[in-house]
């Protein structure tokens, strides 16, 4: 198949949707996380220098990779580079439907669920049926979504996952939902936020292009995005009704190969506690430690914030660098940051006959490390907890952000292979000390003792005319007692959806 003809097709049509249309509308405009062989894709543009914006915060604006992709060059693109083109500009083609509503139906079925998630959307049940309709006009944005599942983990058999408004504001997307959110470059999960715990409702803005700063002073960063969020934690907790608060900023300065993304969280406000413009105020210029800069009853809440970097090594070596360091307010009696949990990753790409892959290493900490920049002693029972919000950083029974929950060190190797047609294999292993250091701990998720669980999963997604297929295997071999869904057991799924 000629790639280059067709990707030069597309990418035509793109650039004359943007020229006769100004900004493109969407039947869905905002990417959820997910989907590994879509963020592989979106990568290896990144990598290749096809496209130059952040991929760090999901969900993605597809705004943002229109009007990147539609200033592509393509003369001399490699095969795979040019097919992972192809495969996006066929998603854009599909999302531009404008007053045209967008109806899909998915079903899935898995034989004990894959409890620990990663960055690869799987069955969170036994059986689930969901139903969606997607419609945009010219400025608002609906995304329907309703699922109904066996047996769930945490007693919700109607779940509206997925649903949410969208309007835009210039440049910014606001929306009010069930939004999935992942932020970092990690691949098995995020030490701040992940997909591994269900999305609570709430209401969001971000920027829809990631257009560079104009002024000379500013125009550095290079390619910028900024996103924030408020949710009500509506699940049974000790402090029932908490916010979670979140904003993150990331960008990637020109010619260096760099993404820098700076993230925050809070959980504050709830019954009982103090909720005011001032507490709001407090959290943000971080007057959260009590007896120090903020009378005990005052404290606002529970925050975690950092930063993270992911380096994309000079072109010609297929190799890119990522670290996340994520400062915990666990310390308890001085100010700043009081520990550190920490993550540390490769990725590497290339082919493997017609495909390409791309695979990652990945080592994630979870256990408070004290000093400046987490290399000092270890603090147990500290990562996502809090002595007020003692439900601590966790939603409907899960970690909000690591999926192995506090206290844990992993280790991860994984690899997505994409075909040419789009079809795609994933393949993760990996190897996990649960809940490792201090006294037994009934609030974390996993495990409420130190145990130790291998795993590995192997997926398939296959795209056909009858809509998508997926397929996984796994099996988990464990060295303790864990909570939870996990035991030493093969696990499998299949789904399909109409789109």
């Amino acid at each position: 198949m000629n790639w280059h003809k067709r990707v030069r097709d597309l990418g035509t049509g793109v650039a004359l949707w943007l020229i006769v249309l100004g900004p493109i509308a969407y039947a869905n405009p905002l990417i959820a996380p997910g989907d590994p062989a879509l963020r592989d894709d979106l990568q290896l543009l990144n990598d290749s220098g096809v496209i130059n914006i952040p991929l760090t915060a999901w969900p993605l604006a597809i705004n943002d990779i229109a009007l990147a992709t539609s200033a592509s060059s393509i003369d001399e693109l490699s095969a795979p580079v040019a097919a992972a083109l192809s495969r996006i500009l066929d998603l854009q083609r599909y999302e531009m439907a404008v007053d045209d509503p967008v109806f899909q139906i998915e079903v899935g079925a898995a034989y004990n669920p894959i409890f620990i998630r990663s960055f690869e959307d799987t069955p969170r049940e036994e059986g689930e049926l969901q139903l969606s309709y997607a419609w945009l006009g010219e400025r608002f944005a609906v995304n329907l979504a309703a699922s109904v599942v066996a047996d769930p983990y945490d007693g919700d058999e109607f779940r509206p996952d997925g649903t949410y408004v969208g309007m835009a504001l210039g440049n910014w997307m606001l929306t009010a939902g069930w939004q999935d959110r992942w932020w970092g470059p990690g691949r098995n999960s995020s030490l701040i936020l992940s997909t591994n715990a269900r999305p609570a409702p709430g209401i969001a803005i971000q920027r829809s292009a990631s257009t560079p700063f104009k002024s000379k002073w500013l125009r550095w960063a290079g390619p910028w995005t900024l996103t924030s969020f408020v949710s009500q934690l509506d699940d049974e907790r000790y402090v029932n009704d908490a916010l979670l608060f979140g904003f993150r900023g990331s960008f990637r300065p020109p010619g260096t190969g760099l993404e820098i993304g700076i993230s925050r969280t809070a959980q504050l406000c709830g019954d009982g506690r103090p909720c005011s413009f001032s507490t709001f105020l407090d959290m943000l210029v971080g007057n959260d430690n009590r007896g120090v800069n903020v009378d005990p009853p005052d404290e606002p809440g529970n925050q975690l914030g950092g930063l993270d970097i992911r380096w994309s090594l000079p072109r010609q070596v297929p190799v890119a660098l990522y670290m996340q360091w994520i400062g915990e307010d666990g310390r308890g009696g001085g100010e700043g940051i009081g520990a550190w949990l920490r993550m540390l990753g490769v990725e590497f790409w290339g082919q493997v006959g017609s495909a390409s892959h791309r695979t990652f290493i990945e080592l994630a900490d979870t256990s408070c490390h004290q000093g400046g920049f987490g290399f000092s002693d270890v603090v147990a029972n500290c990562a996502y907890e809090h002595s007020i919000y003692l439900t601590g950083y966790r939603y409907k029974g899960k970690a909000i952000g690591y999926s192995t929950d506090g206290d844990s060190l992993s280790y991860s190797l994984g690899s997505t292979l994409v075909q040419s047609g789009g079809h795609s294999w994933n393949i993760l292993l990996r190897y996990m000390e649960l809940n490792r250091t201090g006294d037994p701990n009934a609030r974390n998720t996993v495990s409420p003792t130190p145990s130790t669980v291998t795993d590995l999963h192997l997926s398939y997604h296959r795209q056909t005319r009858h809509g998508i297929f997926r397929v996984g295997i796994g099996f988990s071999d464990v060295d303790g007692p864990v909570v939870a869904a996990v035991d030493n057991q093969a696990s499998a799924y299949l789904q399909w959806s109409s789109r």
